[in-house]
């Protein structure tokens, strides 16, 4: 078992550590000070599943008889260690979307399912969206958005780099076909599902 660094701040204590305080508190390896700390992080993360940040502050205060400064402390921990939980990261979860229905079409592809395929391809177009046109910026220099640009069959199509990244080249690719294929309407593809 790895030991414990009793000057090292809660989140910086092995995984380990944490994880045996958790099966067996009465014989943590944690200090005190970390245990209380821990008891307090746990109870703000379970609290901000209910209340906004700042009515979670009144109740810990309440309860470990804590300065606020130390308060906002521990939910700050707290919305950090179970970032999935208090925070929403569109960004990540569109990109996930992209690669799970990149891999749907290549197992619609490699099974022959054309229909699922054709759905599959009309769901990822709407995930990638449509190209929003602004108005001219003058700030426009201060701008870093990178687009590539995608040449397909006469059709010029821009897709900010973004929305591609973490994609390898297979993927890639099967994003350059669904752009190439025709549009169908949700009629038509009900249409092909029902043959």
């Amino acid at each position: 078992m790895n030991k414990t660094t009793p000057k090292a701040a809660l989140e910086l204590q092995q995984h380990d550590i944490i994880l045996a305080h958790i099966l067996d508190p009465d014989n943590s390896p944690l200090p005190s000070n970390l245990i209380d700390q821990f008891n307090r992080v746990v109870s703000a993360a379970k609290m901000l599943d209910t209340y906004h940040p700042s009515a979670v502050i009144p109740r810990l205060l309440a309860k470990y008889n804590i300065s606020p400064t130390t308060a906002r402390k521990d939910i700050k921990l707290a919305q950090e260690l179970f970032k999935s939980k208090h925070t929403f990261d569109w960004d990540y979860w569109q990109q996930w979307q992209i690669k799970d229905l990149v891999d749907t079409i290549r197992t619609c592809k490699n099974l022959n399912k054309q229909k699922e395929r054709i759905a599959a391809h009309k769901a990822l177009r709407e995930v990638i969206g449509e190209k929003t046109i602004g108005e001219e910026d003058p700030r426009r220099m201060e701008k870093n958005v990178f687009y590539i640009q995608l040449n397909n069959n006469q059709k010029t199509i821009n897709i900010p780099l973004e929305k591609l990244r973490g994609l390898n080249r297979d993927d890639i690719q099967t994003v350059i076909e669904v752009l190439d294929t025709p549009d169908y309407t949700d009629d038509e593809i009900t249409k092909m599902l029902d043959s």
